[in-house]
């Protein structure tokens, strides 16, 4: 009797949800055009109503920027270390950290090793996306460096469900199927929101890719994109809506609207609870967005696009590194140096790193 009584109690939840106005939540220096609504395929097969979004890429309510400090007397961005699992500004502090773990972040004038340009920012692409090994990425690549480079603005089309609704059961990150232009969802500023870092990956080579104060930075397809929430990092307690999981449902920030932490929230970081609807909430620990969506996605392409198929996928996937325009290639490793850390975990796209 609990069961059906919870069941129920779910089931008058969402009836009395309030539809939510997406277009209205998005500003408009955001979009290329108004947001428009026309009829696409979800990641189900089946035929719905989608809300089409042209974003910028780039954010308008803030800069990008600082990853990489230029010297141990600045301050770059953050990144959480593998080790210890704390969020770190990179400055020299940090650095020294690491470089007491046997890396080697900067010269003895204070210099920092660092991505000058986007011939070696495609580098690095090579080596994480080829599987080399770490003496390759000597040789050939980048290591012991903060990775960085300016993003450059592109048009993207994201299509959202209209009115999202749940599937049987939930699809989590590694069984998820969705275009490498798409992340996992989109925020309210046009920039979306991408999975969990392959922090083991970056970190096979030495190197490091922080995020800046706002929880961004430059992907392989050389877009910028989120990794935390914005609202997160301002420890916002509004509870408002801060974007749009891919599909169609709410991401809020990391409280409820009375400031305290959320609660029973499911596998994929949502619940449903007085009257809101289901909805995600972004946070400051793993998975940071989702670790996975409750219902049918849709999907995103470069450019004005005017055809919604999210059943269509291709390319790279949605992890921060692997996205169409990455670097491809590279000599394949046979196996680490005697004495020499391990290679990178084999790439596959569609699965970011898991705790």
């Amino acid at each position: 009797m609990k069961h059906i009584a919870f069941a129920l109690l779910q089931c008058t939840s969402a009836l009395s949800a309030q539809p939510i106005d997406l277009p209205s939540l998005f500003d408009p220096r955001a979009l290329v055009k108004p947001i428009t609504e026309m009829e696409g395929t979800l990641s189900d097969g089946l035929k719905a109503t989608v809300y089409k979004i042209v974003v910028r890429s780039l954010p308008y309510d803030h800069e990008t920027g600082p990853w990489a400090p230029q010297t141990i007397q600045d301050q770059g961005g953050y990144w959480e270390d593998t080790m210890d699992k704390k969020l770190y500004r990179v400055d020299g502090d940090y650095l020294k950290l690491l470089n007491s773990r046997g890396w080697s972040m900067f010269d003895a004038d204070g210099t920092v090793h660092r991505t000058k340009d986007r011939l070696e920012f495609d580098k690095v692409a090579r080596a994480e996306l080829g599987g080399w090994t770490f003496e390759q990425a000597k040789q050939d690549g980048v290591t012991n460096s903060v990775i960085e480079l300016p993003p450059q603005e592109q048009i993207v089309t994201i299509f959202l469900p209209k009115n999202p609704k749940p599937l049987p059961q939930l699809t989590m990150l590694r069984h998820a199927t969705f275009s490498p232009r798409s992340g996992v969802g989109i925020s309210t500023n046009g920039v979306r929101f991408f999975p969990p870092e392959p922090v083991h990956r970056i970190t096979a080579f030495q190197n490091i890719a922080p995020l800046d104060p706002h929880g961004g930075h430059t992907g392989f397809g050389h877009e910028y994109h989120y990794h935390r929430a914005p609202s997160v990092l301002a420890d916002d307690k509004s509870g408002k809506i801060v974007g749009f999981a891919l599909d169609g449902f709410p991401v809020r920030g990391p409280t409820e609207a009375n400031g305290k932490a959320p609660k029973n929230l499911d596998a994929v970081n949502g619940h449903d609870h007085d009257g809101l609807g289901y909805h995600y909430h972004a946070s400051n620990s793993w998975p940071y967005f989702v670790s996975g969506f409750k219902g049918a996605l849709g999907t995103a392409t470069l450019g004005d696009a005017d055809v919604c198929d999210a059943t269509q996928q291709g390319g790279g996937g949605p992890g921060r590194r692997g996205g169409p325009g990455a670097a491809k290639g590279g000599a394949k490793g046979k196996g680490p140096p005697k004495g020499g850390p391990p290679p990178p975990r084999p790439f596959n796209p569609l699965l970011p790193d898991f705790p």
